[in-house]
């Protein structure tokens, strides 16, 4: 055994993700190489704890970039102090209840106007430390719809951003999300997503190939490596990882077929070529090939086939 790679891109093709990782199902064999990974424990050691962090900040990202663009609508809803005319900080039930209640009359507001309401949200500091106000994304809509949803929230302010719909903004907004950690006892800063959001699982597959991997982040052809979200490190138990962000270049003339053509588990039921945000499955019902890449009229080419 060698180590596990994960692979997912997004539905658009703008983004891919790789991590490469040894597991307890695929470590290191060679005693030469085993040694050489323990050696590096201390110097970028990430803990469980940390490591489950980043990936459920990731698990957010994906959705993000599979279910939200450039032009959606990023609402903060506060409540209104004692200066500006409101009561007591509120209970942390009544926040929950509160902020139910306005994603009800949400909800009818895009049913009318015949856009599905799928959102990401959280709620901070409803346990004290503050005073209690909530952060959600959700789709855009027209202006005079907007102010509805504005109004339906009469506890305080609400501020509208507009959703860039970029990796950098996905990251940024996700992380923000997550940055206070979940209190069980109230649910302050636990993430809530809708139902409806389209839900794509990586592709993980166990590398045998060889006994290690290299250190160096290869990008798909066609993508560049973003640093700034990309890292190496070690575990715990002094094993090497690493987790590489791609963008694809602009006017880029190729759709490569990395691991988002080939596995494409679209829970929502998606599998058509295209889907208005990307190719999301070989539209002749043949099999892509790790390492294809594919033309726009369907074609492969490169270092693998299609097979028909």
């Amino acid at each position: 055994m060698s180590y596990m790679r994960m692979r997912w891109v997004s539905r658009d093709g703008r983004v891919a993700v790789e991590r490469r990782y040894h597991s307890a199902r695929a470590m290191a064999l060679l005693p030469k190489n085993k040694e050489r990974r323990a050696r590096k424990e201390a110097e970028t050691c990430l803990t469980q704890e940390k490591v489950n962090a980043r990936l459920r900040e990731e698990r957010l990202v994906f959705l993000c970039l599979d279910n939200f663009v450039l032009g959606d609508h990023y609402l903060t809803l506060t409540y209104r102090s004692k200066a500006e005319g409101g009561g007591d900080v509120p209970e942390a039930a009544q926040v929950r209840a509160d902020f139910e209640r306005w994603k009800r009359r949400v909800r009818s507001i895009y049913k009318r106007e015949g856009v599905p309401m799928k959102y990401v949200s959280v709620l901070e500091r409803i346990g004290g430390g503050g005073r209690p106000h909530g952060h959600v994304l959700l789709p855009e809509l027209s202006h005079a719809a907007l102010k509805e949803v504005i109004a339906a929230w009469p506890h305080g302010r609400v501020k509208v951003e507009t959703y860039q719909g970029e990796l950098e903004d996905a990251k940024k907004l996700m992380a923000y999300f997550v940055k206070e950690g979940v209190d069980k006892e109230t649910g302050s800063g636990r993430v809530m997503t809708s139902r409806n959001l389209v839900r794509r699982e990586p592709e993980r597959v166990r590398v045998s190939r060889s006994d290690t991997y290299r250190d160096e982040l290869v990008p798909p052809p066609g993508y560049d490596v973003v640093k700034a979200y990309s890292r190496e490190g070690y575990t715990s138990h002094g094993y090497a990882f690493s987790t590489g962000f791609f963008v694809r270049r602009k006017g880029a003339g190729e759709i490569f077929a990395w691991g988002g053509l080939e596995h494409g588990r679209v829970r929502d039921g998606a599998s058509g070529a295209r889907d208005g945000r990307g190719v999301v499955a070989d539209r002749g019902g043949g099999v892509v090939r790790r390492g294809d890449v594919l033309s726009r009229d369907g074609t492969a080419r490169g270092s693998g086939v299609v097979r028909r």
